[in-house]
């Protein structure tokens, strides 16, 4: 008999940024693991297919960019093909069809930026938890029109071709097949023999009715179980299934697919690669199965005929986590249900705003986040108390699509071809009950946080004069950076460090402030935040000073008590769709004697400062922080300035701004609490 074919799918999705999770491996140890097990392959000739969520290839663009280039090699030497998906690996049935198409079209974008992967090459594609539904899943898998790709076929769970009964599982042909499936072996234990469990007829590639001209392709779940194996032993029954698969109708194929993390032995799963390895050795010389390429494959074949497809999942998801067959126990959890009110909320403001014809460069960027809250949908963790519950770090990925209700206010504003003038708004520009404060310009728009550090969490550049209409470039900011279990919008994160922003001085971080003195004249606006948590620096200030016609803000951090610590911390993010987009191919460091910055080819921004003042500049490009450049303006005792601004800039530049700024900045009485916040303070 022939050799059977068997084809390897590897699905890899961590939603991590950087190193130094407590609760988790990092994108080092992550990255690293993906290599190998890819390496593998290649230095095997057995050929493997590849699908990678968005955040995951961000973040290795940013972190491990070696990788990212052994990434492309690997891609480009012929044995590991790309597959595609969404970016965000959102459930696709609990996701609206425009939003599907947007995860679509966000991951095609990156496969071209990033892996340098035509769109055009991608034929079959993974569907996020392998959660199925067809009149969700097919139209936008089909429709190039809206995402550049017309996917060939889709890879679905065997089970899956086998029907419900009247919508329900019980007394079902998919319970029956199920009950010879592999979902007990680990916990009963391996059967002596498999000879006769595998369904072969279930192997073969079938059209899907309704689908569009869409081919699933079965993934045989008994070798979920087998691969890598545990034991010798599990070798000879994987020579059993592939001697019963041998008899499979024409145009029969085996496939493993599941999660690339399971075979390297990362992210929480058992140590896998060095016994996947001996596999892939086995595989070369074994009589039973043959590899090879899964597009390849299938693109000489002949699906079987067509045949309906209900709502489906694998198994150990939809009965033995619980989510159902459709996922709605999960997703009609009443726990989950405030979670998906706001992520609607957040995606009809994105959609308005677009219809408004807002910036659209943040609307982009908005859209990100938007997409990201989606990841993994409503997914649930084991809970001591009822079981399963809506898991922390999935409602804190949710929540953090809020962050695009800021990015929103801020395409407005860069849209409005109106002169603006200088204002300071107080509001909660997010709605997460905490106040925000705005301060704005015809050229700057800057969030504070008041709440958390009194820290700039977003910073925006407008230019006016491009002959193209006004474009907006982000300074500061990353909200698409993973959030771990932090639901908290705005928050400086500390395990791992991330999300500075920029000027948090160093130990008040997550202090609370209160709104101090608001001055807004035509020439200039300057906002106080005054330090108002119990301990030594309570009382500490920080100004913000925004002149009309420039793109620089000049801050002067004081203390009114005893002498301390001022070093001050700046997270640069110049342009911070293109470090999403591009890793640190295009982002530069450069410093001066009395400023650092970074620069990208649409923008230069930095921090200066005036040695005058016996402060020194700390540059520290942080390993541990996501899509930003970090450092600071180091000082201590009473007062130190600092500016942050885009543009040119040379050794004069600090002490120049800071100079014109100075009394406007320390005009007025002594720093004091205020007991209210005003609404809204702007010149006209």
């Amino acid at each position: 008999m022939t050799a059977a074919p068997i084809a390897f799918v590897h699905h890899a999705n961590q939603f991590v940024i950087t190193d130094g999770y407590a609760d988790r491996d990092g994108i080092s140890t992550i990255a690293a693991s993906y290599d190998a097990v890819l390496s593998l392959h290649v230095e095997l000739g057995v050929p493997a297919s590849l699908h990678m969520s968005g955040p995951v290839l961000e973040a290795i663009a940013w972190h491990r960019p070696a990788l990212l280039a052994r990434l492309r090699q690997h891609l480009a030497s012929g044995v590991v093909t790309l597959i595609g998906g969404t970016y965000g690996e959102n459930v696709m049935p609990l996701s609206s069809p425009r939003h599907n198409r947007r995860q679509l079209r966000a991951f095609h974008d990156l496969a071209e930026d990033l892996l340098e992967i035509p769109r055009r090459q991608l034929k079959t594609a993974w569907v996020p938890e392998r959660v199925w539904a067809t009149a969700s899943c097919a139209p936008p898998l089909r429709d190039a029109a809206a995402t550049g790709v017309r996917y060939q076929r889709v890879l679905l769970d065997d089970r899956l071709a086998h029907p419900l009964r009247e919508g329900r599982y019980p007394g079902s042909a998919r319970e029956a097949f199920d009950a010879d499936g592999p979902y007990r072996w680990h916990s009963d234990g391996f059967p002596a023999s498999v000879h006769g469990r595998l369904h072969r007829p279930s192997l073969r590639p079938y059209r899907i009715a309704d689908g569009q001209g869409l081919v699933a392709i079965p993934i045989a779940s008994h070798l979920r179980y087998l691969v890598p194996p545990h034991d010798p032993d599990h070798l000879r029954l994987l020579t059993e299934l592939g001697e019963d698969a041998q008899q499979a109708p024409e145009g029969s194929l085996l496939v493993f697919a599941d999660d690339l993390e399971r075979v390297a032995g990362v992210a929480g799963w058992e140590q896998g690669l060095e016994r996947y390895a001996r596999f892939l050795r086995w595989l070369n010389h074994s009589h039973a199965v043959r590899p090879v390429a899964l597009d390849d494959w299938c693109g000489q074949i002949d699906p079987a005929p067509e045949q309906p497809v209900e709502a489906g999942t694998y198994y150990e998801l939809a009965h033995q986590h619980g989510a159902g067959e459709n996922y709605a126990q999960w997703a009609d959890d009443p726990r989950w249900r405030p979670h998906a009110e706001r992520l609607d909320h957040v995606e009809a403001t994105l959609e308005q705003a677009e219809n408004d014809d807002a910036d659209p460069t943040l609307c982009a960027l908005a859209e990100r986040l938007v997409l990201l809250g989606r990841h993994e949908t409503a997914w649930q963790d084991p809970d001591p108390e009822s079981g399963r519950a809506p898991a922390p770090w999935v409602q804190a990925t949710a929540a953090h699509a809020a962050d695009a209700l800021p990015m929103l206010a801020a395409a407005r504003w860069a849209a409005d071809p109106s002169p603006h003038g200088l204002r300071v708004l107080v509001t909660d520009v997010d709605e997460d009950g905490d106040d925000e404060v705005i301060l704005s310009s015809d050229r700057v728009f800057a969030v504070l946080s008041p709440r958390h550090g009194g820290r700039l969490s977003l910073l925006v550049r407008r230019d006016t004069h491009t002959g193209t209409g006004p474009r907006a470039v982000m300074v500061v900011g990353n909200p698409a950076d993973h959030w771990n279990f932090q639901a908290e919008l705005h928050q400086h994160m500390r395990t791992p460090p991330n999300h500075p922003g920029a000027l948090a001085v160093l130990g008040t971080e997550t202090h609370r402030h209160e709104l101090g003195r608001v001055t807004v004249t035509p020439a200039a606006a300057v906002v106080e935040l005054i330090d108002v948590e119990p301990g030594p620096d309570r009382g500490l200030t920080k100004q913000m000073l925004l002149t009309a016609d420039g793109t620089a803000l000049v801050v002067c951090v004081r203390r009114s008590g005893l002498p301390g610590e001022l070093r001050t911390t700046v997270a640069l993010s110049p342009n911070y769709p293109t470090l999403l987009r591009a890793g640190r191919r295009h982002t530069n460091l450069r410093q001066g004697r009395t400023w650092w910055g970074a620069s990208t080819p649409m923008i230069d921004a930095w921090v200066a400062h005036d040695p005058a003042e016996h402060t020194g500049q700390l540059v520290a490009t942080s390993p541990a922080t996501g899509h930003a450049l970090v450092g600071a303006v180091d000082g201590c005792g009473r007062h130190l300035h600092l500016v942050l601004g885009t543009g040119p800039v040379d050794d004069s530049t600090g002490a120049i701004h800071i100079a014109a700024a100075n009394a406007q900045l320390h005009a007025g009485a002594p720093a004091r609490q205020t007991d209210t916040m005003p609404a809204t303070v702007g010149a006209r």
